[in-house]
């Protein structure tokens, strides 16, 4: 308990973050590939369901939610561990993924809510 800053394996837990990170980013540049690729513009609204614009919309939004997270995120200075973090940009982004992620689990909880509360099934188009 001399070294209280020499933390067991945290080296090997840096490195399976910064794995879990470039599968996370290969994952989603195949995604963002393979549905460019594989888009039809005739099929752009199924069921009267505008899917093309619901997604564009989705991405907008979330684009739009980190930004403002991001410039609207604290950038006081932190002491963590007696280290003091005074790093202006890495402060304000981090507290605006963390702000961004809250608001879109809190969404996608309301959606999950909304589709078992059987509401959708019972409104008439």
């Amino acid at each position: 308990m001399n070294n209280l800053g020499g933390y067991l394996l945290a080296e090997v837990m840096l490195w399976l973050m910064y794995a879990a990170v470039a599968i996370a980013l290969v994952a989603a540049v195949a995604s963002a590939v393979k549905s460019w690729r594989y888009r039809y513009d005739s099929i752009s609204a199924s069921n009267r369901v505008p899917r093309k614009k619901i997604a564009w919309g989705i991405v907008a939004f979330t684009i739009i939610l980190l930004l403002v997270a991001c410039l609207a995120g604290a950038s006081e200075p932190l002491i963590i561990n007696g280290i003091s973090y005074t790093n202006r940009f890495w402060l304000k982004v981090t507290d605006g993924l963390i702000s961004s992620s809250l608001v879109l689990m809190f969404i996608a909880a309301c959606f999950v809510v909304f589709g078992l509360s059987g509401i959708n099934r019972k409104v008439k188009l």
